[in-house]
């Protein structure tokens, strides 16, 4: 591969829910000048929902999913892939949802074929894919499956703020049991290295919350007692910086103080990340072989098709992938963490 420019994979997700709306008007604003992009998804569906938002239909290099291996030197380049023999914004099926594994795949014989530094992921619907693949979880899960990653961790990035969940798609009732000491030493060690390597910070300082109200003070045998406060401990004697666990209902008001903050499950760490950074942040996968951004939404089932979706997380993730894919992320790295 090149160095400059880096090349990005974008897949559409969900095609009835509001990622090729968010791609559409990221395009008609201006993609990131430092990048190539390959777009992945039904052409047919960017047309129709160009027509109807009134927005303009890039111009992009169109191939065919047999030219993978030969991708042109365009800027920006749309391969199909999943198409759809009927589409309803809103109203996903087991037919979309393959459609999005379809864009997932195309993205993955890319980065196998070595023609792209990074993926960026549009939302998807989970429970369309689950009618024809039940075991499926999340984009995460099954891009870390392909590519052989034991350890990943999703982290939210802002530019005020980084979050890192310890556990990702688990029912809140089993977030107890699914935190271990190898959990919280991996996710550290994943951030930390992240840390460095992407965002330049020498000496990382991180926090991480605990999973009970008052972060368990008071008690014996709570999992802050038995689990985070050891694990901490030993990763502190490695020489990690990484403070807490704390308790989460007062913590944000001092986030400032931290590089990066680790939460116990998805909504101690998205609420607060939402609300400081509406459509100004994004999901970055760590622990994968490579850059993978997405949107910190959903396929947003009930605003699909009616022109309303804010592409600004969408915008952010380009730029995101873009930033960090320039900086020649080797495979390897991540295998040191």
């Amino acid at each position: 591969m090149t160095s400059s420019p880096v090349v990005l994979a974008v897949t559409a997700g969900d095609p009835c829910g509001i990622g090729p709306e968010v791609i559409l008007k990221v395009c008609a604003q201006g993609l990131p000048a430092r990048a190539r992009f390959v777009f992945l998804g039904d052409h047919t569906v960017f047309e129709r929902l160009a027509g109807r938002l009134r927005l303009p239909l890039p111009r992009w290099h169109r191939v065919s999913p047999d030219a993978l291996q030969a991708l042109p030197d365009q800027r920006v380049v749309f391969v199909e892939a999943g198409r759809l023999a009927r589409w309803v914004p809103g109203r996903p099926s087991a037919q979309a949802g393959q459609a999005a594994v379809a864009s997932l795949d195309a993205a993955l014989a890319l980065w196998r074929s070595g023609q792209i530094h990074g993926i960026v992921t549009g939302p998807v619907t989970k429970w369309a894919i689950r009618q024809l693949r039940p075991s499926f979880v999340g984009q995460t899960e099954y891009l870390a499956r392909a590519a052989g990653s034991r350890d990943v961790a999703m982290a939210f990035v802002s530019d005020t703020l980084r979050v890192v969940l310890l556990t990702r798609h688990v029912p809140l009732g089993r977030v107890p049991r699914a935190i271990d000491a190898t959990l919280v030493r991996t996710t550290v060690r994943l951030t930390a290295a992240a840390l460095r390597r992407w965002f330049h910070v020498p000496h990382p300082r991180m926090a991480i919350l605990g999973i009970n109200p008052h972060a368990g003070e008071g008690v014996p045998r709570s999992e802050e007692a038995r689990v985070i406060r050891p694990a901490l401990a030993a990763l502190r004697r490695q020489g990690l910086a990484c403070d807490g666990p704390f308790a989460a209902d007062g913590f944000f008001a001092r986030a400032s103080a931290y590089d990066a903050i680790l939460c116990a499950y998805h909504d101690q760490g998205l609420i607060p990340f939402k609300l400081v950074a509406r459509d100004r942040g994004c999901q970055l996968s760590l622990g994968l072989p490579f850059v993978r951004t997405s949107p910190d939404h959903g396929s947003a089932l009930d605003i699909a098709g009616r022109g309303v979706a804010h592409p600004g997380s969408m915008r952010y993730a380009l730029a995101l992938a873009a930033t960090l894919a320039s900086q020649k992320v080797s495979d390897t790295f991540f295998m040191r963490c």
